[in-house]
């Protein structure tokens, strides 16, 4: 049976009941509808909240300019004496999920982490050279805009932006913030189990981040999925993400 709730001030959507707790926590530009089929298929595990985070969804904005420490902050507050909990991530939502792991350890007893984002990508010196100079031409064209009055920053994000920055809006400060962090330093603050899926085919968090997450943590295991991107291991993908999910979940002995 399915309810919803604000969860003071966080849209969050109630299914299924049991001795497990599960916090499900959507990627970048989604919302809790991303984890139906995969929420679906673990129901009889335990009792599962589905969160909109704050941004998407039917979850208001909180704070512009939050990072992913504030977006864990907030949700300990709303958490505060329940749990510990098993928090289930996909890209961004494993972001928030290390950070509650780090600084709010008492609320999680395990992490599921589906294409977990958080780390820097290893890049080439050329692109590196690139950025630098996009960053600084920028940074120009904000100040011609300031003093001359004209709209060179606009066609400069619509040529240059990612898609997830052109369409972050009121997010945008969010987005620059968060795209910038580097969780390795979290990430090994972690003491609980963590479960680690990437897609083989994954160029948005490649699945090197998971062998560099398993490295970084005390109790990590790192599955590769062949055949997944992105966006297909929660849809395509799910029912193996339910078979390592499950065993993961028996091997840990989840109260």
């Amino acid at each position: 049976m399915a309810g919803t709730g604000d969860m003071t001030s966080w849209h969050a959507v109630t299914k299924g009941s049991g001795c497990i707790s599960f916090i499900w926590l959507h990627g970048w530009g989604q919302d809790l509808t991303a984890f139906e089929r995969l929420s679906d298929l673990m129901v009889a595990e335990g009792r599962h909240q589905l969160f909109d985070q704050p941004g998407f969804g039917k979850t208001p904005i909180v704070s512009p300019g939050d990072g992913t420490r504030d977006y864990a902050d907030k949700l300990a507050a709303i958490l505060r004496g329940t749990g510990p909990h098993v928090f289930v991530g996909h890209s961004f939502g494993v972001r928030v999920s290390i950070q509650l792991a780090a600084y709010h350890p008492e609320l999680v007893s395990a992490i599921i982490g589906i294409s977990g984002a958080g780390l820097q990508r290893k890049r080439s010196l050329a692109f590196k050279v690139r950025a630098r100079l996009l960053r600084t031409w920028g940074q120009l064209v904000r100040v011609i805009d300031r003093f001359a009055g004209t709209g060179l920053r606009q066609q400069f994000e619509t040529r240059f932006g990612s898609v997830d920055y052109r369409n972050a809006g009121d997010l945008r400060s969010t987005f620059v913030k968060v795209v910038n962090e580097d969780l390795s330093s979290e990430a090994s603050r972690v003491n609980c189990p963590v479960c680690l899926l990437y897609g083989e085919k994954d160029t948005e968090t490649p699945p090197e981040f998971g062998a560099r997450y398993q490295r970084l943590m005390k109790q990590a295991e790192f599955h590769e999925l062949p055949g997944y991107d992105h966006w297909d291991i929660l849809t395509r993908g799910a029912y193996q993400c339910e078979a390592v999910m499950k065993r993961f979940l028996e091997k840990t002995k989840q109260p």
